[in-house]
């Protein structure tokens, strides 16, 4: 009886604050990386770092440099700690990505991530989001992201899809589909012009979450279906 219950026995494990001369600091609630930076290393961008050693030391799995993911995830980072872009103005990367190698587990799994054209986006399930995260990102086709892409700055003030027609008469609508655009005609007045390109976009939006459904996050093809424009965007 006495060999038994020892042999049942929960062993538990008390994580130190330095373990091995690697510091160990994380957020409370936020999902830490298997391995932390060492002390003394020279960051990526100030933040970014690679266990692929450490992980081979252990015999554990690991990314090469030369992968596709790699690429994918410098980016992030001189987006986030870099780039003086508007669109990426405080954002982030979430602690457990600044590791490469986590970044990397996460990326081969996603739907698609051999797909030459597949896009990281950090704000189509969320619009205010600013992190980089699992939680949050997902990868996408280019034609899909460039429908959630914010253009105000580069059309000035008349509404998404309408341009004022020669001569000023009337408001002629178009949409950017599959990377071309597409004459949708013209109307008398811009509120009609507007409707014509919304629907249109409706519309498109369907055909795209038909055309990707089983092939890319489920969560983005339940956002492209619920998707629709608003005249002030």
């Amino acid at each position: 009886m006495n060999q038994d219950f020892m042999q049942d026995r929960v062993k538990t494990i008390y994580v130190l604050p330095q373990l091995a001369g690697i510091h160990l600091d994380y957020s409370l609630g936020e999902e830490a990386p298997l391995f932390a930076p060492p002390r003394d290393a020279k960051l990526l961008y100030g933040v970014g770092y690679d266990s692929a050693e450490r992980r081979k030391a252990l015999g554990l799995p690991y990314h090469e440099t030369t992968c596709r993911s790699h690429r994918r995830w410098i980016d992030m980072l001189r987006r986030c700690y870099e780039s003086e872009a508007t669109a990426y103005a405080g954002c982030t990367v979430c602690r457990k990505w600044h590791d490469f190698q986590e970044f990397a587990d996460w990326f081969v799994d996603q739907p698609c991530a051999s797909e030459a054209d597949m896009e990281l986006d950090k704000d189509i399930l969320d619009p205010l989001n600013t992190v980089y995260s699992p939680e949050f990102c997902s990868l996408v086709p280019r034609v899909m992201n460039q429908i959630f892409r914010d253009t105000r700055s580069q059309r000035g003030v008349l509404p998404i899809g309408v341009t004022i027609a020669s001569r000023g008469k009337g408001f002629i609508t178009r949409l950017s589909k599959y990377g071309e655009s597409v004459y949708l005609g013209k109307r008398h007045n811009i509120i009609e012009a507007f409707e014509a390109y919304k629907a249109a976009h409706r519309k498109y939006c369907n055909e795209l979450a038909d055309r990707y459904e089983g092939a890319i996050d489920a969560r983005v093809i339940e956002r492209l279906r619920s998707y629709t424009r608003h005249i002030h965007d």
